[in-house]
């Protein structure tokens, strides 16, 4: 159980590094929103547990205690967790060689077992949990800022309210063909080993509260060489849940003072939290 749940969190990443957007007018990681009678705070996390991004800065832990409501992409329960781990596998009887051929699988295998996942775990996962678990940096303790805003708001009574739901989130990779996840497992199993470079660069521009430098990160290691598939992935993974997003934390607005926290590259650009939050009438200013 321990290794599933540690598997399912990685999706709570959503593929951090290969969102890609448009730059920022404005740089910052924490924003105010205010207007219409309402007052929150909507702060860019990195999916990482690096102590250099999980010690919240002093605005940011301030605005955090401000809050009565907390909202994060998916919540952290164990239930969630477990759920989430039960859909990275495949069917009973089904293994990941019959899926995508025993040469794939292998090559597969073997690059997950550097991550501390068993062949025989791999083997009966999607191809999609695959590209996720390469896609990210090999965690330790697991103990991610995401998780620690959750554990935060928990332990001091702040009601909690998810942007998404599990099946929302999962249907952005169960909806992938066959062909899509080969199409991606492929490239992160020709690229993974150079990746730990590029998460030291976007950890030192998260750490600048430089948004343009995530975004160029970002748009300079696609998911995938292929266009339409890239295009696709981009529209699922960013802009369709940032729209999804904005409607969800409205309503919110109007019950308190609520704490937004989401990965950051969903805040810049023109379908980004910070522009559809203005685009409905809102003053955002970003404090941190």
């Amino acid at each position: 159980m321990k290794l599933m749940t540690s598997l399912a969190a990685r999706v709570f990443t959503v593929w951090l590094l290969l969102l890609g957007s448009a730059q920022a007018a404005e740089q910052g990681l924490l924003w105010q929103v205010s207007g219409k009678g309402v007052n929150g705070y909507l702060f860019g996390t990195m999916h990482s547990e690096d102590p250099r991004v999980t010690t919240l800065p002093a605005p940011v832990q301030q605005a955090l205690e401000r809050a009565e409501t907390l909202m994060l992409e998916l919540s952290l329960d164990a239930g969630t967790q477990l759920a989430v781990a039960q859909a990275m596998m495949l069917p009973q009887g089904s293994t990941l060689s019959d899926l995508i051929g025993k040469e794939l699988a292998r090559e597969t295998e073997r690059a997950m077992a550097g991550f501390g996942i068993p062949a025989e775990v791999t083997s009966q996962m999607q191809p999609w949990a695959s590209v996720l678990t390469l896609s990210m940096p090999k965690m330790a303790t697991g103990e991610v800022l995401d998780l620690l805003l959750y554990q935060q708001g928990q332990n001091s009574g702040k009601r909690f309210v998810a942007l998404e739901t599990p099946d929302e989130q999962m249907g952005i990779f169960t909806s992938l063909s066959v062909s899509e996840q080969k199409t991606l497992l492929s490239q992160v199993l020709k690229e993974h080993k150079t990746y730990p470079e590029m998460f030291e660069q976007l950890t030192m521009a998260y750490l600048e509260r430089d948004l343009d430098a995530m975004v160029r990160l970002s748009e300079a290691n696609p998911m995938s060489s292929d266009t339409e598939l890239q295009k696709k992935m981009m529209s699922k993974l960013l802009e369709q849940r940032n729209h999804r997003m904005v409607e969800r934390i409205i309503p919110e607005l109007k019950q308190g003072t609520i704490f937004v926290g989401v990965g950051a590259l969903h805040l810049p650009g023109e379908q980004g939290l910070v522009a559809l939050l203005r685009e409905r009438g809102y003053a955002v200013s970003a404090l941190y």
